[in-house]
């Protein structure tokens, strides 16, 4: 459930707006994983006592789970399962209105100090996704129950975008792997994403801050998910994002961007 998070974190964290055609943000953009910083972001499994589990951002994403196989909806509008397939060891399936979009292996190890969650699946433009993360027990807890932290993480999506501007004061932003688009004014305003894999709900509120920086925010259903600014180097060739989620400032992330 992590790994869609932080799946679902890089796709949402990659809009980059532009107020006219000759804005230097518009472009293609190809994510650069060797000069980029995804590691130390934590999350929190709970053993309730109805025997379910319930995971939880710290921030504003939260759901509950079984590890019975069952599909449980999460808050992005899809499904997951979760089977016992060894001591320590589950298998998950995250499906969207039925349609299997992933499968994820999940193993403790390290007597219980250590959790690798991998991931693979097809994009909506039929090509390949294999992810890992690994965390790191942070304190007391057992089993999957307790704080992790993230100490590695190997992603192989979303990897470019592109970045056009229709009118002045306008922006539209592609991610082709995902077939997502959002569209419209940067004011500030709310902008719908969408895309066959995209939640009902999900909007950017994109602000320029000047001519090489700007900042936005994700929200949700009206509720902010995820925070960023990002920066445009001084030869117009590498975008750097920081982001963060709500009330977890210390744990910001950075994505640098090279242009194509």
């Amino acid at each position: 459930m992590r790994k869609l998070a932080v799946a679902l974190a890089l796709v949402l964290l990659s809009a980059i707006p532009a107020i006219a055609a000759e804005n230097q943000f518009v472009g293609t953009w190809k994510l650069d994983l060797a000069k980029s910083n995804f590691v130390g972001d934590t999350f929190t499994y709970t053993q309730l006592q109805n025997g379910m589990m319930h995971f939880s951002d710290g921030s504003a994403v939260n759901a509950d789970f079984g590890l019975d196989g069952k599909d449980y909806p999460d808050p992005f509008g899809q499904t997951i399962s979760w089977k016992s397939a060894g001591d320590n060891v589950w298998n998950t399936v995250s499906k969207m209105n039925g349609k299997v979009l992933s499968e994820g292996h999940v193993e403790l190890s390290d007597g219980g100090n250590t959790l690798t969650i991998k991931d693979h699946g097809t994009k909506p433009d039929g090509s390949s996704f294999n992810d890992e993360t690994v965390y790191k027990r942070v304190g007391a807890g057992s089993g999957l129950a307790g704080k992790w932290r993230s100490t590695k993480v190997n992603i192989s999506a979303p990897n470019t975008y592109v970045v056009s501007a229709p009118s002045a004061g306008a922006v539209r932003w592609e991610i082709p792997e995902y077939k997502e688009v959002v569209e419209g004014k940067t004011d500030g305003s709310d902008l719908p994403l969408s895309g066959p894999t995209a939640p009902k709900g999900l909007t950017l509120s994109i602000k320029m801050m000047g001519p090489k920086k700007l900042e936005y925010s994700v929200k949700l259903n009206g509720k902010t998910i995820a925070m960023a600014t990002q920066t445009l180097s001084a030869d117009g060739k590498t975008i750097t994002e920081t982001s963060w989620s709500p009330g977890k400032e210390s744990e910001k992330q950075t994505a640098v961007y090279t242009k194509q």
